[in-house]
């Protein structure tokens, strides 16, 4: 049970034999039958801590967490200096996905325990959860200085990481979990997710392959494994999302992960009918919890706009001769940007940061200490000083974060160095691809055709408007172009750049398969065509 502490009871502190059976039946997996025994010593003695307590790990294995949460605090009204119930308390506060509450909670933990490596390791957690990166890297290498052998504090260094963009030092976090834990499941599968970001699709699928090998049941690491493999007729592989998918008790969240598994192997075999259809169904159910607002988004692209009428000015900065030169490529999703950054890669002195979230991590913590003040110059600084660490010594740092489009006039006068790059696709591919990919969070107007082509009308609206205020700094690179003719696009590229191509190195191979990936739905585009054309 993740982030849960079962603690020892002394011989003197289960005085009552129905808690001795209880906790019996807690460790046998027999949680009725432990629940049946805890609630009847509660009932003779309401007082009871221990009872209380082991009823509250009881709950959270029957995964009835917000009983569970009342439990613990039960405990905590009798015995408030009981430090494994107050990093249960935040465990089960994270499980209801209150990240800011559990922190608390583990914090009292680790004020009453300063080595308490469990509860730095759960603080962590939610301290990613909650966006702060760089404290949830510290709460996870505090918690391994207390307890270097913690298999789960590794992994979770790895997914803050990860999430940090720190591909590399991710990997050997992940690699070290495993060292310890080599049945480690979550590890393999999310090692595998840093591979594949890196474009090494081998080598992600060897790590998902060895997930599924010790987890028959784990749905994401089947998921991830069918994003990358080519099906074919009778696929073993095929035959396992089948059993998953009919398995009764999947939750919400991996029976839509199988719905777009599933269609991704039914266009692989060529089944195109039966695939849209199975991405229908699976986006109306993302679109019945994820809500696109068309009338907020028009309004805060027109905000931008009016905003910024005139380009802002270049701030001067002794410190960008020492600091990477940031390179950011904007655009859609499926437009292009991962493509540009790969070309980029195979450079010597380039440092793919992959869709980092620094600038805009940066930008929010600098303007809570300063909320009223012009924080441009400062966020430069401290961009360029996040980036220096990150890329160690590259000349140039990668950053494909599409959101980055709506800070585009801060960034361009924070970082008068800065190059920029926008990537364009067919719309109809675009749209389409977009439709075809199941998001992990954020892009909530990815699920229907029509707020799809709302979106890309706002997002064209808003790149427009920054090419006629910088068209100088950009440079717009068609999907079409880059595959089909990379020698010449990616000539085009270093020469905006200032990168000078290293003819010694080969360029990577893009296959143009994508390009009129609509055909074969045609049949099912009229509404996506009526939504595009609308949106003109």
């Amino acid at each position: 049970m993740a982030g849960i502490r079962f603690a020892r009871f002394r011989q003197t502190d289960l005085e009552m034999k129905p808690l001795e059976e209880a906790a019996r039946h807690l460790k046998a997996g027999r949680l009725d039958e432990a629940a049946r025994l805890c609630l009847e010593v509660t009932r003779k003695a309401p007082e009871n801590s221990r009872a209380w307590y082991l009823l509250g790990n009881t709950r959270v294995g029957q995964k009835r967490h917000g009983d569970a949460e009342r439990c613990y605090r039960r405990v905590l009204a009798v015995r408030p200096e009981f430090a494994d119930a107050h990093n249960n308390l935040g465990a089960v506060l994270q499980l209801q996905e209150h990240s800011k509450r559990a922190a608390e909670s583990f914090r009292r933990a680790i004020a009453l325990m300063p080595d308490y490596a469990q509860a730095h390791c759960n603080l962590g957690v939610a301290l990613r959860r909650l966006g702060r990166l760089n404290e949830a890297i510290q709460c996870q290498q505090r918690a391994l200085e207390i307890a270097p052998d913690y298999a789960k504090a590794h992994y979770n260094l790895g997914n803050a990481l990860k999430e940090a963009c720190e591909a590399e030092a991710a990997i050997a976090a992940y690699r070290h979990a495993i060292s310890h834990n080599p049945d480690h499941a979550e590890a393999h599968n999310n090692l595998g997710t840093v591979f594949e970001g890196q474009g090494h699709t081998p080598m992600a699928l060897a790590e998902f392959s060895e997930a599924m090998a010790m987890d028959q049941d784990y749905v994401e690491a089947h998921y991830n494994f069918a994003l990358l493999h080519r099906f074919e007729a009778d696929d073993p592989t095929l035959d396992e999302l089948h059993r998953l998918d009919r398995q009764p008790g999947q939750n919400p969240q991996n029976r839509n992960r199988l719905a777009f598994a599933l269609a991704k192997a039914k266009a692989d075999l060529g089944d195109y009918d039966g695939a849209f259809s199975l991405f229908t169904q699976a986006n109306a159910r993302r679109r019945q919890r994820l809500s696109y607002d068309r009338s907020t988004e028009a309004q805060e692209t027109d905000a931008i706009i009016a905003e910024h009428t005139e380009p802002g000015t270049r701030l001067p900065s002794a410190e960008v001769s020492s600091a990477p030169i940031p390179i950011f490529v904007l655009g859609l999703s499926r437009s292009g940007k991962s493509l540009v950054e790969s070309l980029l890669a195979t450079q010597a002195g380039v440092f793919a940061a992959g869709e980092s979230e620094h600038w805009q991590r940066l930008r929010r913590a600098i303007k809570r200490k300063a909320p009223a003040q012009d924080i441009s110059a400062e966020l430069g600084a401290a961009y360029r000083k996040e980036m220096q660490r990150l890329s160690k010594g590259a000349r140039f740092v990668v950053s494909t974060l599409d959101t980055n489009i709506y800070s585009f006039a801060q960034i361009a006068a924070a970082l008068p160095e800065a190059r920029f790059i926008l990537c364009w696709r067919a719309p109809l591919d675009n749209a389409l691809l977009i439709y075809f990919k199941r998001y992990e969070r954020g892009h909530s107007y990815a699920n229907e055709f029509g707020d799809i082509a709302h979106f890309m009308a706002a997002r064209a609206r808003l790149q427009a408007h920054w090419q006629n205020l910088y068209g100088e700094r950009i440079l717009s690179v068609r999907y079409e172009a880059l595959v089909r003719d990379t020698a010449a696009v990616a000539a085009k590229v270093a020469a905006h750049l200032g990168l000078k191509l290293d003819p010694n190195i080969p360029l990577p191979v893009f296959h143009d398969d994508e390009i009129d990936g609509w055909k074969p739905y045609d049949k099912h585009l009229q509404p996506l065509r009526a939504a595009l054309s609308d949106g003109e």
